[in-house]
């Protein structure tokens, strides 16, 4: 399939070249981004990011305290009025202000010394090719466009082949073919896309450190997808598929490097039947990821929307050429170590102010399977889900969730994976004023006895309480509670309510007087063994925010508010022969922010104070947090 669609491709632009064009100015533009971070908190770790990667090596460029800046540079070509061409440069992430001559070669097995060479690629101001890509819109029928190059993978879905996060956005590349048939009631686009070698996959790679694969191949590795829509009058009807196969090498072919049968015979000399060389080496899977969804969309009434999704989702697994991540990494896997196959279904229905009141409603049933997974799906900055759940910042159907290269003050997302419930969401508006109400009640369709999180099932090591989102870390020494990917655990017979009240004034006073406030409750139970009740686990969170914020002036906007958490856990962690303990944690949190826009310049600064107590009784000793903690921003563009 890639092969052929190859051929097609370059056949195509072949046939249908254009006349050289003029290497006139007129026929690019240029746009610069110039973006500085200042990133301060009362710690004494250096660096430009909160929370920087969680490989077992560490980093060297994740840390608290630092100021340093980055340079990009985007090329737009109109080669001709069909063909377009784009590339874009940026300077490598981590250089502090500090370094000045830093050449980023190596570390000195990691010893401070003073040579400019002291602090590795990270720290040098590389200018790096970050994206590429030449657009076509060859003159054959159906094909509106042929895309060889970069892409943010945005034109699937979050459940199957989803957008990539922001710090990846041109990383992904391939090639990709939109059409539309007729008068564009039918569309469709096709995409063969590389894998990245590093995250999608058993062990956390298509290969790389993994025990199984003393020679990983990974060039040859890629994802297909394909999407049809159809979209009459009367709504719009989508079909995804999407095939992610990373493919190793057979190590008993003889032509293959590192064979284990060079030679053709065995360990004791003889001969192996049906070996023969023939300059051609086979390959295995060794892993794969199918997701095929189904979505409708209509508008019933004018104030009436509909949506009905459905998809099934396959794994495959070659034991073989992938170890076994959730025996060796501590149940900290991206996929369940066997084969897999479920399903998942959402049906929502919104109504727009109905009753010409002011008010709408929104309501949600989503049922996800317990071994569903997209392995090469949304891992950040998308939602699937209407609930505001436990973390705020989105659910997303994967065990591969993107929570590092993250700021304190950036959202967090969570797996939904084995979530089974309904959510109810009312919304009023009028005037300067608009409030919102949630209820969510959910069990898990991963509710198991005795399941196997030792050699199967991933449990991402940290697995009871509330997460704390505002002080993680991933190896959990500030007890900041569950994994947001830990959904399968040892035994589990859970239940959770979420109830949310959102609202919101504007006054017209100066460039506007805005005042907020949200207050959350989660009831959240789980009896865990059914052959006990001493290690039932509740746990109730109740948290409150308020927000004021004021157009100072033109350009001008300052912000301050409060958070209150508590949050009230009954038998939170431990085992079933050392006891469970519980733990009572109260959070105050004041933060204050500006923003400021002026002739194309952009300011941001945000500072915020935490004070957490944690009570933990009667197993371990109770632990303060007294943070203080800022980050601003300087971003110009032309």
């Amino acid at each position: 399939m890639r092969r052929g669609l190859l051929a097609a491709v370059t056949g195509a632009m072949a046939l249908a070249a254009a006349p050289p064009a003029n290497a006139d100015i007129a026929n690019f533009d240029l746009a610069a981004r110039i973006y500085t971070k200042w990133l301060y908190r009362n710690n004494d770790s250096q660096g430009l990011l909160n929370l920087g990667t969680p490989h077992p090596d560490g980093d060297d460029y994740a840390g608290d305290n630092g100021v340093g800046t980055e340079f990009e540079l985007k090329f737009f070509g109109r080669v001709s009025k069909y063909v377009q061409g784009y590339a874009r440069i940026q300077s490598r992430f981590g250089e502090l202000w500090q370094d000045w001559w830093e050449s980023g070669n190596r570390w000195y097995d990691g010893e401070t010394n003073t040579s400019g060479e002291s602090g590795g690629m990270n720290h040098a101001s590389y200018i790096k090719l970050r994206g590429t890509f030449v657009r076509a819109a060859i003159p054959i029928p159906t094909i509106d466009w042929v895309t060889i190059g970069s892409s943010d993978l945005g034109m699937f879905n979050p459940w199957s082949i989803g957008k990539v996060r922001y710090i990846d956005r041109d990383n992904a590349k391939g090639i990709f073919l939109d059409g539309h048939v007729g008068d564009g009631i039918f569309s469709y686009n096709l995409a063969v896309i590389a894998l990245p070698k590093l995250y999608v996959g058993p062990y956390w790679s298509t290969g790389l450190t993994d025990p199984n694969l003393p020679n990983p191949f990974w060039s040859a590795d890629w994802a297909y997808g394909a999407k049809f829509t159809v979209a009459p009058s009367f709504g719009t009807f989508t079909l995804v598929s999407t095939l992610t196969n990373d493919v190793e090498i057979d190590r008993s072919d003889p032509d293959a490097v590192g064979s284990l049968y060079p030679d053709c015979t065995d360990d004791l000399g003889n001969p192996i039947v049906g070996c023969a060389k023939d300059h051609a080496v086979d390959y295995f899977s060794r892993y794969m990821n199918s997701v095929t969804t189904i979505e409708a969309q209509v508008e019933p009434l004018s104030w009436m929307s509909v949506n009905a999704f459905g998809g099934f989702s396959a794994g495959l697994i070659d034991r073989k050429l992938a170890a076994n991540g959730v025996e060796r990494m501590a149940g900290v896997s991206p996929v369940v170590y066997k084969d897999t196959y479920d399903f998942a279904v959402r049906a929502r229905v919104e109504l727009s102010d109905p009753f010409d009141i002011g008010l709408s409603i929104k309501a949600e049933y989503f049922n996800i399977g317990a071994e569903w997974n997209s392995i090469f799906g949304a891992r950040r900055e998308s939602d699937v889900l209407l609930t505001d759940g436990f973390l705020e910042g989105g659910q997303l159907p994967t065990l591969n969730l993107a929570n590092e290269f993250v700021d304190f003050d950036e959202p967090w997302y969570e797996s939904c994976i084995g979530w089974h419930g309904g959510t109810l969401v009312a919304q009023y508006a009028i005037g300067g004023f608009d409030m919102s109400a949630e209820g969510t009640y959910m069990t898990y369709n991963t509710n198991a006895q005795d399941r196997d999180v030792e050699t199967t099932y991933p449990n991402f090591l940290h697995e009871d309480g509330f997460t704390d989102t505002d002080l993680y870390d991933y190896a959990n020494t500030t007890d900041r509670g569950r994994d947001p990917r830990s959904v399968y655990h040892l035994n589990q017979d859970r239940r959770t309510a979420i109830a949310v009240l959102n609202a919101r004034y504007v006054f017209d006073v100066l460039g506007g007087l805005e005042l907020s406030t949200k207050a959350k409750f989660i009831h959240d139970l789980d009896y865990r063994s059914h052959t006990t009740a001493s290690d039932d686990y509740t746990g109730d969170l109740l948290t409150w925010r308020g927000k004021v914020g004021l157009g100072v002036a033109p350009g001008l906007l300052v912000e301050a508010g409060a958070q209150i958490d508590r949050w009230w856990e009954k038998r939170r962690d431990g085992t079933l022969k050392t006891g469970y303990g519980d733990i009572d944690t109260a959070k105050h949190r004041a933060f204050a922010g500006l923003t400021y826009e002026f002739e194309g310049l952009k300011f941001r600064y945000a500072i915020e104070f935490l004070d957490k107590d944690q009570f933990r009784e009667p197993r371990k000793p109770d632990q303060h947090w007294l943070v203080f903690r800022s980050k601003a921003s300087l971003e110009v563009n032309w």
